[in-house]
């Protein structure tokens, strides 16, 4: 038999014919990936001159021309919408970078995105997500800042995408992303007023962040959107400059966002050479404001808008968090609570159920969050291995001489500590390490903390905690189940 016959059998023929088949329509379809991430970046040009392409705003929309809305019923691969009302008037930009896109991103997409129309997902390179286009919001930057040292891990990612398409940034090794995003907000302001310059609210979150849109719109309703406002979390930027936490959730009105971004098309780069020299976009944000005169950084009680609801209060320079590490108190118990940050995917989608199970019309308090994520696992003996974030007053044997801290004794041991807190009469809990002593006013939940001989060891003193809840006010302690409730269920199962 001839090789030729051997070969090209029937038979082995149609194997061979249908195995080349097969590659090129997986090579069909890898092309197709690298033509679309190309055009993508094809659609945010890099900026071969030294001047800001975004000109004016009918530019700004026609360069970018990457905002998702999506009407009432389905978007996004068959998710339902469902709109929180009043928000037809908000624009809500979240930023993220292309290092943990694909770690942070995704559950919005079935949680916070539903439940309003017009949103913008900026990064510091393009993609796509579930149809979802996400923007390159450093592509209009100058040359002179792309050339940068604080962008070299803007050139490779720009390079990896040209190159290699289909190869996730983290995979590559690719790190550093956090340079970049001090960048990011005030060319993401101007593009979101570009793209809605009618919107009554502008709001800004990280994706690690979560937003109970009931309680945020119920709160903006009371408001004038037409008041300058600059609304969050406030801390400050070596102890002195105040401005609002970005993580948190910043809310701008309108009136404020056509003020400075309306007014000045070009503001979008104004600030890139500051941005080198100084830290945190949510800070030179605030700066460019500033500059103009146009809003204040207040705390205290001439703060009045924000409360608690951004976990900051009144004295500022707190910071959203997730539930397990809320300082939870008095004065929040009963107080709305509109945003948690530093959230994983899984916190997300429990914040997301959370939320389902009150009516829309039914403020969310603190004290709600604490009942679903906190009171059924505080435990009423000494939990080693476990961190409870004590720290409104800290002792350890390098304060020993402080005056300040005149119980000194109470980092020898588990019981000094513990006596500590038994005779400062506001205190909630403890936690204790050697050389280390912890006490609060104030309740968190925690976390396990496993250092060997290191660990923490924490206490909750729930008769205190009890009586807080029954003289707050709102929360009849009679109508929920005890704290511990989850250790109970364990020990009778």
């Amino acid at each position: 038999m001839r090789l030729v016959d051997r070969v090209c059998s029937p038979r082995k023929l149609a194997a061979i014919l249908a195995t080349i088949s097969i590659v090129c329509f997986i090579g069909t379809l890898v092309h197709q990936r690298n033509v679309d991430i190309q055009n993508i970046r094809n659609s945010l040009p890099y900026v071969k001159y030294d001047k800001p392409v975004c000109e004016s705003p009918q530019l700004a929309v026609q360069t970018f021309n990457s905002t998702y809305t999506h009407a009432h019923g389905i978007y996004a691969n068959g998710y339902e919408t469902s709109y929180v009302p009043g928000t037809e008037d908000v624009f809500l930009m979240i930023k993220t970078g292309a290092t943990v896109l694909w770690q942070r991103f995704p559950i919005h997409i079935a949680t916070t995105l539903p439940q309003l129309p017009h949103f913008a997902i900026y990064s510091d390179a393009p993609d796509m997500v579930a149809g979802i286009p996400i923007i390159d919001i450093l592509a209009h930057t100058k040359r002179t800042t792309q050339e940068s040292s604080q962008f070299a891990t803007y050139r490779q990612q720009q390079a990896l995408l040209a190159e290699h398409a289909n190869i996730e940034l983290t995979e590559a090794g690719i790190t550093g992303g956090w340079q970049l995003d001090k960048y990011k907000n005030i060319p993401m302001v101007a593009h979101g007023y570009r793209t809605y310059p009618t919107a009554k609210w502008y709001i800004f979150m990280d994706a690690d962040t979560y937003i109970l849109w009931p309680n945020m719109m119920r709160w903006l309703s009371s408001i004038n959107h037409e008041d300058l406002l600059y609304m969050g979390s406030v801390t400050y930027l070596g102890g002195k400059t105040p401005f609002v936490h970005g993580g948190s959730g910043v809310v701008m009105s309108g009136a404020l966002v056509r003020k400075t971004f309306g007014e000045e098309p070009g503001l979008g780069n104004e600030y890139e050479e500051y941005s080198q020299v100084h830290c945190c976009g949510d800070h030179i944000l605030s700066h460019a404001f500033r500059d103009r005169g146009t809003i204040p950084v207040l705390t205290g009680e001439g703060y009045p808008h924000v409360a608690w609801r951004f976990q900051g209060g009144y004295e500022g320079d707190l910071q959203a968090e997730p539930p397990i590490s809320v300082r939870f108190k008095k004065e929040n118990w009963c107080q709305e609570i509109v945003t948690f940050h530093h959230l994983t995917a899984h916190d997300i989608e429990n914040l997301y159920d959370f939320e389902r199970k009150y009516p829309r019309d039914q403020p969310i308090l603190f004290k709600d969050v604490y009942h679903e994520f906190v009171m059924p696992y505080l435990r009423d003996d000494r939990r080693n291995g476990w961190d409870n974030l004590a720290d409104i007053r800290e002792y350890s044997n390098d304060r020993e001489k402080d005056p300040k801290n005149p119980q000194v004794t109470a980092y020898n041991s588990y019981e000094n500590c513990s006596n500590a807190c038994q005779e400062w009469e506001e205190c909630m809990q403890f936690r204790y390490r050697p050389g280390y002593c912890g006490l609060s006013n104030e309740i968190r939940l925690g976390r396990r903390h496993m250092d060997g001989d290191n660990s923490f060891s924490s206490f909750w003193q729930l008769d205190r905690i009890r009586q807080l809840r029954k003289s707050s006010g709102c929360d009849p302690i009679d109508a929920v189940q005890e704290e511990g409730a989850f250790f109970r269920k364990q020990a009778e199962a």
